[in-house]
């Protein structure tokens, strides 16, 4: 009896030991997911604050081009160049510009200065009336800085552009026949987008085979 009350004690001790330890164990794992989500937070409240600081500047140097230096060279041939420029990097009227129009034009221009055949379809009776200003600024950098890269690295032919609806929200499809996601395309632009993406809570993947082109697929599902 006291052989089997002794080993009886030892395994209530070795449980409570065992207790504690799965206790800090979990304690430990509860705290690094808690930093995690706080390093997170940081990270993206920081990739915010960079894009939002580059946004203001491309407005503020858009701005000076354009009162002090367009004003100096508007007869030479370089000014209708400045003033191409200031269009560029000045974010366009939302509440005057249909976003459709605004997409289009991306399409057009890139045409014209890349030479690429360029594409464009958006879904009948799609809205982006109702989706604030910030969040439209960023979904046009997207679309425009995903054509940059188009035109500087994928050696494409064709490109396109599709806006539809996807379940409750949007996706935006810009695809080309190019060279695909090569090491020379990866981290080109992709940082800034992915960046954008998470500070609106929109999902962005990179869909490529080598030589097949490379298609960005951007989901947003709008908070209204």
């Amino acid at each position: 009896m006291q052989g089997e009350a002794q080993f009886f004690f030892q395994l209530m001790w070795l449980y409570v030991i065992m207790t504690i330890f799965l206790m800090i164990i979990m304690c430990f794992l509860y705290f690094f997911k808690k930093q995690a989500q706080r390093n997170e937070r940081m990270t993206l409240a920081f990739s915010q604050h960079i894009i939002e600081g580059m946004d203001l500047e491309r407005k503020r140097i858009s701005r000076e081009l354009h009162d002090v230096i367009l004003p100096q060279v508007m007869e030479l041939p370089v000014g209708s160049q400045i003033r191409a420029i200031c269009m560029e990097l000045m974010p366009p009227d939302f509440t005057r510009l249909p976003f459709k129009e605004l997409l289009a034009d991306i399409c057009d221009k890139f045409k014209k200065q890349t030479g690429i055949e360029c594409g464009f379809f958006m879904e009948e009776e799609l809205s982006f009336s109702k989706i604030n200003a910030d969040i439209l600024l960023h979904l046009y950098r997207m679309t425009q800085e995903t054509f940059t890269n188009i035109g500087k690295h994928s050696k494409a032919k064709k490109a396109m552009l599709v806006v539809r609806r996807n379940n409750e929200g949007i996706l935006i499809c810009i695809s080309d026949d190019g060279i695909g996601l090569s090491g020379s395309r990866e981290g080109i632009g992709m940082e800034s987008l992915r960046q954008r993406a998470a500070i609106i809570g929109a999902k962005i993947d990179f869909i490529s085979e080598s030589g097949n082109g490379l298609m960005v697929k951007i989901e947003f599902t709008p908070d209204i």
